[in-house]
């Protein structure tokens, strides 16, 4: 039998959810503490770090593992930065060795002392549901490739954490809810930018039985946002122009789409900040009122991505033809302002080909006169 391996565990790993997700059961564990370091927030970040301080005391876990575990806990650390490395803790007044995750030097400066009840608040439900899907990873990436993909499951979980506390209203019968399937298997064989899930489950039918066990695979994304300005007294609007890899390896021979502005929501944004946010990204240009053109799934069959719209006012003196967007996302992006009757004629000719600015087009064609009739 291979020995047991101590590890001392601190910061945000004293949280018993969290643990138990990391770790993949639950542990035994007793108090302990590490003389001369202190525990505090990593500058500017959501997470803590351990560092040397004469004097101080961090309190944290004494646990024994496995090497399953200790292999899980090694995935959700050393991605990050942290490396593994002997101490001297006590546990219950005697000196035990342990091994400890510590920060490589220089990777973040000291902040205020941490306050585990403080992240239990403001970041424990999206840290508990990243976590889920982030261990997901662990039989397909090593921790390196894992970390380099968290801002993405960060976003996903954010927006599991959106979609339960604004569910879609069930009003035609029968009514079902989620809680009615069962999840017999869940992998997530590939995860980036965007991941791959895939289920096998059981659901009602409407036929009042139920489903044997089906394979269902979907594209997870964050939510998002798309915003189309709209100049009243010009009467023009505002559309955007890129390169999507989607026409492009469909083998459209024009893979430049034009769309309105759009945008992923950042963990604890609100659409209407995320519409404000990237129109600035990607145009330069601050809008004034936002519409809400509707909040809804554009392929629910294949894809979680769940995208609220709206149509906004603003000047667009100037914006034609300015270059935007991120360079650290690589966004090539052309602006184009143009008169509401050509832009139209343009749809009409079929040189529109994304379905959400086809959508913001119908609602501004509904509701045009009213936006312009508006001081």
């Amino acid at each position: 039998m291979t020995a047991a391996t101590p590890v001392f565990l601190y910061g945000t790993l004293r949280d018993p959810e969290l643990l138990g997700v990391v770790s993949g059961r639950a542990l035994d564990s007793r108090p302990a503490l590490l003389r001369d370091h202190s525990v505090c927030w990593a500058e500017g970040e959501e997470f803590p770090l351990l560092f040397e301080n004469p004097g101080g005391t961090a309190e944290g876990f004494f646990v024994e593992v496995a090497a399953d575990v200790l292999a899980r806990l090694d995935f959700y650390e050393l991605g990050f930065g942290y490396r593994l490395h002997e101490r001297e803790v006590e546990v219950g007044g005697r000196p035990v060795s342990a091994r400890v995750y510590f920060p490589d030097p220089g990777l973040w400066k000291p902040g205020a002392p941490f306050s585990l009840t403080d992240w239990r608040r403001d970041h424990g439900e999206l840290a508990h549901e990243a976590a889920v899907e982030y261990m997901r990873m662990m039989p397909w990436r090593r921790p390196e490739e894992a970390a380099q993909a968290f801002p993405g499951v960060r976003s996903r979980a954010s927006s599991r954490l959106r979609a339960k506390a604004m569910a879609t209203p069930s009003v035609l019968e029968p009514h079902f809810d989620a809680g009615m399937i069962d999840t017999v298997e869940t992998r997530q064989p590939y995860t980036g930018v965007f991941a791959v899930r895939e289920d096998v489950l059981t659901h009602p039918s409407f036929d009042g039985g139920r489903t044997g066990p089906i394979l269902r695979t979907s594209f997870m994304g964050g939510d998002a946002v798309t915003v189309l300005p709209y100049d009243p007294i010009a009467d023009s609007v505002l559309v955007v122009r890129q390169f999507r890899h989607g026409p492009f390896v469909r083998g459209d021979a024009n893979p430049w789409c034009i769309e309105p502005v759009a945008g992923r929501i950042d963990p604890g944004e609100s659409a209407e900040e995320t519409a404000r946010r990237e129109m600035m990204e990607e145009t330069g240009l601050e809008v004034g009122d936002l519409f809400q053109i509707g909040a809804y799934y554009p392929t629910p069959g294949a894809f979680s991505e769940h995208t609220t719209s709206f149509v906004a006012l603003a000047d667009l003196t100037g914006f034609d033809q300015r270059l935007g967007g991120e360079e650290h996302e690589h966004e090539d992006i052309l602006s184009h302002v143009l008169p509401y009757h050509q832009i139209m004629r343009i749809a009409d000719e079929g040189a529109i080909n994304t379905g959400m600015l086809l959508l913001s087009l119908l609602w501004l064609q509904a509701n045009r006169d009213r936006l312009r009739s508006l001081d």
